[in-house]
């Protein structure tokens, strides 16, 4: 979803820059990664707001969260939508339409993406109060969030604000982990990154994160099974120019906030009915810290067998967790 004109090239062709440019994308994509899917069209980043001593008038607040769609009525059912970051959450696919009267459907932006300003950056607090604040409108209404990676930290600290009295239920695929999460997730990522820089032959943003893409889709295994192998040559190469790549300021802007991220006292007494799915090859954030963050929360695990950061690129078939799950008909079918 990211089009940049000079694809990420280094000043002037020299390996110094081509040097500082790896080492940017490796912090960018490494120390703080945590999302990125496909969308089918190219667009641009939207460039920073200008700031308020050049404008004649204040700035108005940016709007955090968005409505996608409406079923008639009043709203007795409302999602909200969290991609993560480098993603847009059209990577939910059929879960933006409503289901039927009465169900109201919401989702983040983040920064630089889909006409929002690339300042301010995110920060889960901000998105998290926002959400519990449009909640709060309905107070009848039946709450679902839905948040991938970076946004299942959003969806958590949310949950926690909107409290015990509201029916919520929270869904986070391939989710973040609490401090120090994220930064055992950058100590993983830069060496990948690096290994994805040699694989691509190239210094080129859009090179090593097309190779690095592989590893999101099925984990650092990916070349050992010819088929599997297959499936992510294949893919990467269908996806390559509608990729968000970590330049222009977006990864800090999507996930600098993660690094000191700790579970707020409300999330852990929330109330929700929390189901967390992580694929067992994640490359991003271990099933082992998000199964102790789930004890932490009382919530269920499903660990899917195979699956890498991108489930919902490789795995389609988990929306049907999903519905099952919101639609309180979770069964366990591709859980171990």
């Amino acid at each position: 979803m990211w089009r940049g004109g000079d694809d990420g090239k280094a000043g002037g062709g020299k390996a110094g820059g081509r040097a500082r440019f790896l080492t940017g994308i490796a912090l960018a994509m490494g120390l703080m990664l945590a999302g990125c899917g496909p969308a089918r069209q190219p667009s641009e980043v939207t460039p920073p707001a200008p700031r308020a001593e050049q404008m004649a008038e204040t700035p108005k607040p940016v709007t955090l969260i968005h409505e996608v769609a409406r079923g008639k009525g009043r709203p007795g059912r409302i999602t909200y939508l969290i991609p993560g970051a480098l993603s847009t959450a059209q990577i939910f696919g059929r879960l933006r339409k409503p289901s039927g009267p009465g169900h109201l459907v919401m989702e983040y932006r983040f920064p630089g993406l889909e006409g929002q300003p690339l300042d301010p950056p995110m920060r889960v607090a901000q998105v998290a109060a926002a959400i519990a604040r449009h909640a709060a409108l309905y107070p009848q209404a039946d709450i679902e969030i839905l948040g991938f990676s970076t946004g299942g930290a959003i969806a958590i600290e949310a949950a926690g604000l909107i409290g015990p009295a509201r029916k919520t239920r929270v869904v986070v695929l391939s989710g973040v982990t609490p401090f120090p999460g994220a930064y055992e997730s950058g100590a993983r990522g830069m060496v990948a990154v690096g290994a994805s820089a040699l694989a691509a032959g190239s210094l080129t943003a859009r090179a090593v994160w097309g190779e690095y893409y592989k590893v999101l889709l099925y984990g650092y295994g990916w070349r050992k099974d010819p088929t599997i192998r297959r499936l992510a040559e294949r893919r990467a190469a269908r996806d390559r120019d509608y990729l968000i790549l970590p330049v222009k300021g977006l990864g800090r802007a999507h996930t600098s906030d993660l690094l000191g991220w700790t579970l707020s006292q409300a999330a852990r007494s929330s109330g929700a009915e929390i189901l967390f799915l992580h694929g067992s090859e994640d490359p991003v954030f271990s099933p082992g810290g998000v199964a102790r963050l789930a004890r932490r929360l009382d919530a269920t695990l499903c660990v899917v067998p195979g699956g890498g950061h991108l489930m919902l690129v490789t795995h389609p078939q988990i929306l049907l967790r999903i519905e099952d799950f919101l639609r309180g008909r979770w069964q366990a079918q591709e859980c171990r």
